[in-house]
């Protein structure tokens, strides 16, 4: 009687051809199967983080994040305007005008189907009936990822069809501008009508200094050379509260300005590395892995169904004592 390896090395060896056999059919039937399935077009975007260097000023402002300095190593950007720009990607406002916004773009239903020109929204892409049913789908459609120490950031558009890709990236990128150029207009307004109040303060506290310098000149003409050093010691305290006092409305008022114009500035310099291409190449559906992981299993399977006796002997049985 043939013991069990004998067995299992027999039926192994009978079996090859029947489980090549199997997985072949089955790697087959996969592969037929996917050419069903449309095939996923993935666009990308690349922005820039700050050069480290526009500018190179305190007072230079780059969108909404002002650096004091040029990073001294690629580390120090962790914290860079990207960061930002990642989160108004993500949000809810940037979703909801991805999803609302028409598109045109050509569609295969499957691999070898005809291709159709359609007109409509992302949220009629996704099949979703309201865009809080449209987020989960839409975070699979467009993803953002952020290198923390370049400070590089991709923008990311993957659907069933390249120009859709292409348009949802360009769309992302330009309403990322447009979301800057807001920000930075609402915090210029915000910083307008704060320096507005406080230039009146400081403008009228200097008036008042004005007029007790004046009558204190009119009582004590050619203070400065007076002998008295009370008399000298305050003319010269009103005069640098004077000068003081006018170098901070001088301040405030170019500080003003600089609001006004940030208030009304319609431009946002974004620095786009890539813009986002249309893809000729499909990214997926994976076919040949899902062929071949198919077929492995098939393989296995059929191996080990024809010798599970065998195996199961291997297992949890023991050898035959003589």
């Amino acid at each position: 009687m043939a013991s069990p390896a004998r067995t299992l090395n027999g039926r192994g060896a009978l079996g090859m051809g029947r489980a090549a056999l199997h997985a072949g059919l089955a790697g087959l039937v996969v592969a037929l199967g996917t050419l069903l399935l449309p095939d996923r077009y993935r666009s990308e975007a690349r922005i820039l983080s700050d050069t480290g260097h526009a500018g190179a000023g305190p007072g230079t402002r780059t969108g909404i994040w002002a650096p004091t300095a040029p990073p001294e190593t690629t580390s120090s950007r962790e914290d860079g305007p990207t960061v930002v720009y990642a989160d108004i990607l993500r949000s809810r406002r940037m979703a909801k005008h991805l999803l609302e916004r028409e598109y045109e773009y050509g569609l295969k239903a499957w691999h070898f189907g005809p291709s159709r020109r359609v007109k409509g929204s992302l949220l009629d892409y996704l099949g979703a009936v309201n865009l809080d049913r449209a987020l989960g789908p839409l975070r699979k459609v467009l993803t953002v990822i952020r290198e923390p120490k370049s400070g590089l950031l991709t923008v990311r558009a993957e659907t069933r069809s390249p120009e859709l890709s292409q348009q949802v990236v360009r769309q992302a990128t330009e309403c990322l501008r447009d979301a800057l150029v807001e920000l930075s207009q609402i915090a210029g307004k915000d910083r307008a009508r704060f320096t507005q109040e406080r230039l009146e303060e400081v403008r009228q506290r200097y008036m008042e200094i004005g007029r007790e310098f004046q009558r204190f000149q009119d009582g004590n003409r050619n203070w400065e050379i007076s002998p008295a050093p009370d008399v000298r010691f305050q003319g010269s305290r009103l005069k640098d509260r004077l000068d003081l006092w006018k170098q901070v409305m001088v301040n405030l008022t170019l500080n003003h300005e600089q609001a006004l114009l940030d208030a009304q500035n319609d431009t946002q310099t974004l620095l786009v590395l890539d813009p986002g291409s249309l893809p000729l190449e499909k990214s997926g559906p994976p076919r040949g892995l899902l062929a071949f992981v198919a077929a492995a299993a098939a393989a296995a399977l059929s191996l080990g169904f024809r010798n599970r006796a065998a195996i199961a002997h291997r297992l949890f049985g023991k050898e035959p004592t003589p």
